[in-house]
């Protein structure tokens, strides 16, 4: 087996030689297969306290470690439980968070609390301009100007929901016009280049400000990788767009152009799937819209480096995390 056989898992090229080449070809079938998944878009709602936090992240692991779920990145807006997300962060390091910050009421102080708490970034969601509830200018003001410096200067990347495609998009339970069928009634006129500009050059700002856009920002590929080129410390998360159903295949054309995209920039792609964690625990449909995610990477046929970046790698080394505990669990882990 040689490199031009890919994409394999990369174990079956040691069995060619290892004991003798005895196994050779044994699992030729072998596609590259994820060490875990890091998941840098969980929403999380009703914590109370760290016993219920506690219960909501073990029954969220109970459905999908199976699935190789190893960690997830919690984006909240409880500035009340602080004390309970650290309480929880120090003791399981499957669970880290970000904190998200009232667009239209800034304060560096608690963005400092949170990080002192242990959160690991931000979450910023421009919904409310879209919808005409905050200006459009609203992050060049004094507070939120001290905050994107600190988060610059003190490494917490930013996971931004920065733009909103238009038009329905049932494949993924989708409405039509999104936020913006609300600002229009609100008069706003602006569009989703204006406020991806507007994102950007907070960028050119803060040169040190690492970006994770969200849903690639509702852009191609093609424009994507423009971004990239242009900007160091831009990612984004693969949640939403890059989504497959249970039933469903990629068109061989658009694997092969995903496939190298995705391969080309696998440095700046962070798995994400935009699930929520809520008291109650998990349902069915939250549990097949997780299983979208992964099923879209693991289809495109990528190489074991760029599946393993995708997956965990690029997660774990910009928020300095822990690998996770990759065991096998019982006879088969899928």
């Amino acid at each position: 087996m040689t490199e031009s056989t890919r994409p394999h898992s990369p174990h079956l090229l040691k069995r060619d030689t290892t004991d003798n080449g005895f196994s050779k070809g044994w699992m030729l079938h072998f596609m590259p297969s994820e060490e875990y998944w890091t998941d840098v878009h969980t929403h999380l709602r009703g914590v109370t306290d760290g016993d219920s936090l506690r219960r909501m992240i073990d029954g969220w692991f109970y459905e999908l470690d199976a699935f190789r779920l190893g960690g997830i990145v919690a984006l909240t807006n409880q500035d009340e439980c602080f004390g309970a997300f650290r309480e929880v962060s120090d003791a399981d390091p499957r669970f880290v968070w970000f904190f998200w910050p009232d667009i239209n009421v800034p304060s560096l102080d608690k963005v400092k609390d949170a990080h002192a708490n242990g959160a690991k970034g931000l979450k910023l969601h421009n919904a409310p301009i879209m919808r005409g509830l905050s200006p459009r200018e609203v992050y060049e003001g004094e507070e939120w100007q001290k905050i994107l410096a600190y988060a610059a200067e003190n490494g917490l990347p930013i996971v931004w929901h920065v733009t909103q495609r238009l038009g329905y998009s049932p494949y993924h339970g989708g409405g039509e016009n999104a936020y913006w069928s609300d600002g229009w009634k609100r008069g706003v006129t602006f569009t989703n280049e204006d406020i991806l500009q507007d994102m950007l050059g907070q960028m050119r700002r803060h040169p040190k400000l690492k970006i994770i856009g969200a849903h690639q920002m509702h852009v191609g590929p093609e424009r994507l990788a423009q971004l990239f080129a242009e900007y160091d410390n831009l990612y984004t998360d693969s949640s939403c767009g890059m989504y497959l159903r249970w039933a469903d295949r990629l068109i061989e054309e658009d694997r092969i152009a995903l496939k190298n995209f995705v391969e080309t920039w696998s440095e700046r792609i962070l798995f994400g799937s935009d699930a929520e964690i809520r008291p109650g625990g998990a349902d069915r449909m939250d549990i097949q819209g997780f299983l979208c995610h992964p099923r879209f990477m693991l289809a495109l046929g990528l190489n074991d480096k760029a599946l393993q970046d995708v997956a965990w790698r690029n997660a774990k080394n910009m928020l300095g995390l822990k690998p996770a505990d990759t065991v096998r669990k019982k006879s088969v882990r899928p």
